[in-house]
């Protein structure tokens, strides 16, 4: 199954920043679902559940023609103590680059029920390895903030044994026109966990901060930094 992130996010947003780790394109069509609870839900570092525990519905599928695509819905705090309903998705398609890579290019994107004013998409491209991931990411319109934003991560993960392994990711989101203030500042995340897979069970655990300023959903009050622990299960 192709597997996406972070965040998600529509999104590439599976599992979050803590299990977006990307693996090559599939042999033969799949359809799978995922069902994950985290003690805080992060995107690219910064939490949207004010610091408090998550839960996410996932579906995915991987065709045979390298096409994939996938949709999730959680719960969002964008504007204070007020949670709404984030429904993401994205679609892409893969091809083989050169030895042991794959080419990625994909849309994705986030509508907020009941504020859809903070609803944005995003274009990417990305190059997929065995045990690693690099994208680059283009937002028109950042989480309806009139601002254009570029974002570029790098993931990556270490297989200790048959079911259990080490990650890690790096992200910096970029204004590329229209911020203002605090929303003009670069900004960078970074994860880095372990997780071990007991069944149609995963386990993980994650050190996830990210710095302050940049664009929304940048300029909060919550903590910059948080150990996030989380489980999924898929069918």
């Amino acid at each position: 199954m192709h597997q996406r992130g972070p965040f998600v996010r529509w999104g590439r947003t599976l599992v979050g920043i803590v299990a977006g780790l990307a693996l090559a394109a599939p042999v033969r069509a799949q359809l799978g679902a995922t069902i994950s609870a985290d003690s805080d839900y992060r995107y690219r570092g910064v939490s949207l559940s004010d610091s408090k525990p998550s839960l996410r519905l996932t579906l995915n599928y991987d065709a045979v023609e390298r096409w994939y695509a996938g949709a999730s819905v959680t719960r969002a705090n964008l504007t204070g103590s007020d949670r709404y309903t984030q429904l993401l998705g994205y679609g892409g398609w893969s091809t083989p680059a050169f030895t042991g890579t794959s080419f990625e290019l994909g849309l994705d994107g986030s509508h907020f029920a009941g504020i859809s004013g903070y609803d944005f998409a995003e274009a990417y491209a990305g190059l997929l390895g065995e045990r690693w991931s690099a994208r680059l990411y283009f937002a028109p319109n950042y989480y309806g903030q009139h601002v254009q934003t570029a974002y570029v991560e790098v993931n990556t993960y270490l297989a200790l044994d048959e079911r259990s392994r080490v990650f890690a990711h790096f992200g910096v989101l970029h204004p590329l026109h229209g911020a203002v203030g605090d929303a003009d500042r670069t900004r960078g995340d970074v994860s880095l966990g372990a997780a071990i897979v007991l069944r149609a069970w995963d386990l993980h655990l994650a050190w996830v901060g990210a710095t302050r300023g940049g664009p929304y959903p940048a300029v909060y009050g919550g903590r910059p930094s948080a150990l996030v622990a989380g489980v999924s299960f898929a069918f």
